[in-house]
């Protein structure tokens, strides 16, 4: 089994490392640009380039060119500062960072200057490392340093992390903490793994490590890009109600063109590139839709009976999404036909809804409803 979970994690290696690179590269200009955001971005971004310093490609090259310690060395300076910025994190959300980023620069800076002096003052060795046989290179002591090191910083992180990580107002933040919080635990576990073969000599834990830190850069990748897919997923769905209304919205704009902000084009190009940015697509959609029946209301009375059902003439809050698309209908019918608008007490610019997000459930169930009974629609739809 330790064959197999040591197989898996040296193939998932690359692409755990291509997708930290991926993440940070996306998160990289949200992430310096914001302050509570900039900690965790530098964490994960020193920890990508500390893993891809461990991929075993790179290793041999070294080794090859008699540079294997100097890599080590920059990969462990590397994570040391990861771990730094994960402190920094901590310190952050728990206290006056003013005061304590000073003590923490220099925290970093003296197990660093530590690592760096037992490295020269060791006897030759030729690999910084700790191998399945022999003794950790250069010394135990380093590598408990270093180890230790990990160990407090990650321990705290997690802390944080469960303590801020429950589900409160902001659902992405608390998405992006549980998942940052989560990889930092496995992270920790891969030390703790380190740890036991440095001061008890056990072996068992290392055909683990490699996947436990190919799944730790996966979930902290995943948590930094928590706002990006939060952002898609609006995106999405501005795309998906922009398209569901596209036929009635279309119908009617063609009718009172003077309620578009543009004019209309076909339905594909319509949400591929749309003439407004992607956050205010949906909006814009339902407000023209809303203006355009609210200007259709004066044919109401010249609108010719049709099949369907009898809608009550009252406010549209007192309408059900199926009369409204009758009344609509009718209006948009008479319209094109060149009828004369007569001023009604009734408004179809409400469906009641206090909020947006009322709004458009109820356009949407009136846009279905007009699909359903629109004979001439189709056409018109091309």
């Amino acid at each position: 089994m330790t064959h197999g979970v040591a197989a898996l994690g040296a193939r998932l290696e690359l692409p755990s490392v291509l997708l930290v690179w991926i993440a940070v590269l996306l998160r990289g200009p949200a992430g310096l640009r914001s302050a509570p955001q900039r900690a965790v971005w530098l964490a994960v971004a020193t920890a990508a380039a500390a893993m891809t310093l461990n991929l075993p490609s790179l290793i041999g090259a070294a080794t090859r060119h008699s540079e294997a310690n100097v890599v080590a060395v920059i990969r462990n300076v590397l994570g040391v500062l990861s771990a730094g910025a994960v402190l920094y994190f901590v310190a952050q959300a728990t206290a006056d960072i003013g005061r304590l980023r000073t003590a923490l620069a220099l925290a970093v800076g003296s197990v660093l200057t530590v690592l760096l002096s037992l490295d020269l003052a060791a006897w030759p060795h030729l690999r910084i490392g700790v191998s399945a046989t022999g003794s950790p290179a250069p010394s135990r002591f380093y590598w408990l340093l270093l180890i230790s090191t990990h160990l407090v910083a990650n321990s705290l992180c997690v802390l944080l992390c469960l303590r801020y990580g429950t589900p409160s107002g902001n659902l992405s933040l608390a998405t992006s903490l549980r998942l940052f919080g989560l990889g930092t635990g496995l992270v920790s576990v891969y030390w703790l793994g380190y740890l036991v073969r440095v001061t008890t000599g056990g072996r068992w834990p290392l055909p683990w490590l490699a996947l436990l830190m190919d799944l730790h850069g996966v979930l902290r990748a995943l948590a930094i890009m928590v706002p990006t897919f939060a952002v898609l997923r609006r995106v999405l769905s501005s795309i998906a109600v922009a398209w569901r209304l596209w036929p009635m919205w279309n119908d009617l704009v063609t009718a009172v063109p003077h309620v578009a902000l543009a004019k209309p084009r076909p339905r594909i190009w319509d949400v591929l590139w749309p003439q407004v940015p992607y956050s205010v697509l949906s909006y814009r959609r339902v407000i023209e839709t809303r203006d355009a029946i609210l200007a259709l209301t004066d044919y109401i009375s010249a609108a010719p009976s049709s099949p369907g059902p009898s809608p009550r003439r009252g406010s549209s809050a007192d309408l059900s999404a199926d009369e409204l698309a009758h009344l609509v209908q009718g209006a948009l019918n008479a319209k094109l036909q060149g009828s004369i608008p007569t001023r009604q007490r009734v408004n179809l610019g409400s469906s009641g809804s206090r909020d947006l997000a009322g709004e458009t459930a109820f356009l949407l169930r009136m846009a279905r409803a007009y699909r359903s009974a629109s004979p001439h629609g189709g056409a018109r739809r091309q």
